[in-house]
């Protein structure tokens, strides 16, 4: 029998905001560092979702020789490639939004751990665009540990 892998996963467009939100947060000692180590492995995929996105622009949208963006008499607006159209390329990067991303937390499972047992005593009040994202974490991490802990 394999061992269960413990992962949570979320959108590329959730990343800044759960990062952002997360280190609001009050926590004391493993829960602090499994946060930060979270923090810093959606960091990471974040680095990875800009690197798409800037490749996605680079496909549907008109570049110099020098490899920069060339912009309408605006100096604001890209120019499209003629091959594409504006509908096109918006489906594109919504794609890229909502594509899933996991983290493997198995190797960290003790801090890991230690981060959902403080998130689901959290003693502060949530409201807002803050409670989304507790429960959003929160509901990854039941997913991972939750069942037959």
């Amino acid at each position: 029998m394999t061992a269960r892998k413990e992962e949570v996963t979320f959108t590329n467009g959730q990343l800044v905001t759960i990062g952002n939100t997360l280190a609001a947060f009050k926590l004391k000692g493993r829960a602090s560092l499994g946060r930060t180590w979270l923090i810093n492995h959606l960091e990471d995929l974040n680095k990875q979702f800009n690197a798409d996105q800037l490749a996605t622009q680079k496909n549907f949208f008109k570049t110099d020789e020098a490899g920069d963006f060339i912009y309408q008499k605006d100096k604001k607006t890209l120019i499209l490639k003629d091959d594409y159209t504006m509908d096109e390329a918006q489906k594109e990067f919504d794609q890229l939004v909502d594509e899933p991303v996991s983290i493997e937390i198995s190797s960290y499972s003790a801090r890991m751990k230690a981060l959902y047992h403080a998130l689901e005593d959290y003693p502060y009040e949530l409201e807002g665009q803050t409670a989304l994202v507790y429960a959003l974490v929160f509901d990854q991490f039941d997913k991972a540990y939750g069942k037959g802990e």
